[in-house]
C-alpha cells in the first residue's frame, strides 16, 4: 500500500470534502467516494457545495493537485488508506443506528486488503471502533484507527492545523500509520485508547449542549420574572472570568449536539440525567416561545416571519435546525407564516428577507446571522432570544 494515497468515504460531505481538500493540498493523492453526485459535480468545477470559509480557494488549489471523484467503490480503494466520515446517527427512538456504517463497510469489503488502515473520522457510539476491528478481523484483518474531527463546521481551514489531533488505534502499527498521515496536518498529536477517544468526542459535544441548555433555562427563568436574561448575562460576565463560558440563549441544534448527547444517554441505559435534561430544555425552548406568543397575541390574525433557517449563524446547513421545528408548530397557529435565510439554498419555500419583514406582524430571530445585526425593525414586534438585533 502506498502511504500517499487516501480514499475518503463520504468525501463530498461537510466533514469529508474539507478534509479531502486538506489532504490533497498536503501532497496526498485523494479519491473522494460519495453517493451525492450533484455535490461532486460542483466540486469538480471548483464550487463548494456548502458554505465553508476559504473553501473555494482551497478547493481550486486541490484540483490542481491529485483529487478524483467516484460515486461507486472500486479497485482504486485497494492501495489506499480509507477514511470513513460516516458516523452512527440515532434512530426515531433516539438510539444509535449502526446500520449505516455496517452497510458502508460491506460495500467496501470486496476491495479491502489485509493490513490496510481504516480510519474512522466521524462521531461513533462507544465501542464502535472495537466492533469494527473485530468485524474486519474475520474477513480482511485491517488495521483500525479512530481520529475524530474537532473543527467548527464552516471553519475547517482555520482550525484543522491548529487543533491537536487525537489518535487512537487498534495496534502499534495502526497508530504509526495514522500518525504518519496526521503529522502532516496537525502540529500536535494526542494518543489514547479507542474507547477513550470515542468518549472524548461525545463528551465534548454533550458538554457544549449542556452549556447551551443552562443558558436557555436561565433565559426562561428570567423571562418568567419579566427580566432580560441578556442584560443579566452581560453584567454577570463583566470583569468576572468564572462566568466567561456562559453562552447566550438560543436554538442549540445541528447534526451533532443532540445526537451525540443521545448516544451517551443510550450508552448509560437512560441514566445520563443531565443529557436528558439538556435535551428537554433545548428542544423545549421552541415550545416555550410559542406558548408565550399565544398568551400575548391572537396568532390566527397574525402573520409571523422566521429569520434564519440554518442550524447556526452564518451557515447554510439546515440539518436538525430548530427553526424548522418552530415552523412546523407555528404553521397551524398563525394566519400566514414566512421564513427566510440568506445562506440556505436547499429550501425552495423560503421568502426574501424584504418580503418576510414587510408582510410579518411578528418576527422571530431564529438564527443570529450577521446580516441581521443592523436590521431596522422598529415598527415590528420582534422575538429575539439571542439579544442580537441592534435596538434602534
Amino acid at each position: 500500500m502506498k502511504k500517499n494515497k487516501i480514499t475518503v468515504i463520504g468525501g463530498a460531505g461537510h466533514i469529508g470534502l474539507p478534509l479531502s481538500i486538506v489532504f490533497a493540498n498536503k501532497g496526498f493523492d485523494v479519491a473522494v467516494l460519495d453517493k451525492n453526485k450533484s455535490a461532486m459535480e460542483l466540486a469538480k468545477k471548483g464550487i463548494m457545495p456548502f458554505k465553508e470559509k476559504d473553501g473555494k480557494k482551497n478547493l481550486k488549489k486541490a484540483l490542481k493537485r491529485k483529487i478524483e471523484f467516484y460515486s461507486e467503490p472500486g479497485s482504486f480503494i485497494s492501495d489506499t488508506t480509507v477514511v470513513i466520515t460516516v458516523g452512527t446517527p440515532v434512530d426515531d427512538f433516539l438510539n444509535p443506528d449502526m446500520s449505516q456504517i455496517k452497510d458502508c463497510l460491506d460495500s467496501l469489503m470486496p476491495y479491502l486488503k489485509k493490513g490496510q488502515l481504516i480510519i474512522l473520522r466521524s462521531t461513533v457510539y462507544p465501542g464502535t471502533s472495537e466492533w469494527l476491528f473485530e468485524y474486519l478481523s474475520k474477513k480482511k484483518k485491517c488495521h483500525i484507527a479512530f481520529c475524530h474531527e474537532r473543527v467548527i463546521q464552516g471553519y475547517t481551514f482555520d482550525e484543522i492545523e491548529k487543533l491537536p489531533q487525537i489518535i487512537a488505534a487498534s495496534s502499534i502499527i495502526a497508530e504509526k500509520k495514522a500518525t504518519n498521515i496526521f503529522r502532516k496536518i496537525s502540529k500536535k498529536i494526542v494518543y489514547c485508547s479507542l474507547k477513550e477517544a470515542e468518549f472524548s468526542k461525545l463528551f465534548s459535544n454533550a458538554f457544549r449542549y449542556a452549556q447551551f441548555a443552562i443558558s436557555n433555562e436561565f433565559y426562561m427563568l428570567a423571562d418568567k420574572a419579566n427580566l432580560d436574561f441578556n442584560k443579566i448575562r452581560k453584567i454577570t460576565k463583566d470583569g468576572y472570568p468564572r462566568a466567561e463560558a456562559m453562552p447566550s440563549a438560543g436554538f442549540a441544534a445541528g447534526p451533532c449536539l443532540l445526537k451525540d448527547t443521545m448516544q451517551l444517554l443510550s450508552f448509560s441505559r437512560n441514566n445520563f440525567s443531565m443529557g436528558n435534561s439538556s435535551m428537554l430544555v433545548n428542544e423545549g425552548l421552541v415550545l416555550y416561545l410559542i406558548d408565550k406568543l399565544e398568551s400575548k397575541y391572537n396568532l390566527k390574525s397574525k402573520n409571523v416571519g422566521l429569520l434564519g433557517m440554518a442550524f447556526k449563524a452564518d451557515c447554510d446547513d439546515t440539518r436538525s435546525s430548530l427553526s424548522y421545528k418552530m415552523k412546523k408548530f407555528l404553521s397551524t397557529k398563525v394566519n400566514k407564516l414566512y421564513s427566510t435565510d440568506p445562506f440556505v439554498k436547499t429550501d425552495k419555500n423560503l421568502s426574501t428577507l424584504e418580503k418576510t419583514i414587510k408582510n410579518s406582524d411578528i418576527l422571530i430571530v431564529c438564527v443570529p446571522h450577521k446580516k441581521y445585526k443592523n436590521l431596522d425593525l422598529r415598527n415590528k414586534k420582534v422575538v429575539d432570544i439571542w439579544g442580537f438585533i441592534k435596538k434602534k
